[in-house]
């Protein structure tokens, strides 16, 4: 049996590296439209959200756990809300720490 890894988590910097696999997305929500988010990533980007017809997300921060499309967008599979209240800026240091050398357990 082969190890299980967790998916990484991105920002809309980190997308194209990540094309067809599954990653998490810490996002604002900006709008819903039918079975789409606009979401603002971490780093300020606005990006698309397809989500289920049986994903009721509100408004506020969630972290979408998701496959990148073709056209950089992600087809959500599952969520968390995490509620009204983020630190951006702390999300977006995660991010680019995990991307890091010393993130991915490279000494420097």
């Amino acid at each position: 049996m082969s190890p299980i890894n967790p998916e990484p988590r991105i920002n809309s910097k980190y997308l194209t590296q990540h094309r067809g696999e599954v990653v998490r997305l810490t996002a604002k929500v900006i709008k819903l439209s039918g079975d789409t988010a606009t979401v603002e990533t971490s780093d300020g980007a606005t990006l698309g959200v397809h989500l289920s017809r049986d994903m009721h997300i509100g408004d506020g921060f969630i972290e979408i756990i998701g496959t990148v499309k073709d056209d950089l967008s992600i087809k959500a599979h599952t969520y968390i809300e995490l509620g009204s209240q983020l630190d951006m800026k702390a999300v977006d240091a995660v991010v680019e720490f995990a991307h890091s050398g010393k993130g991915q357990g490279v000494l420097v």
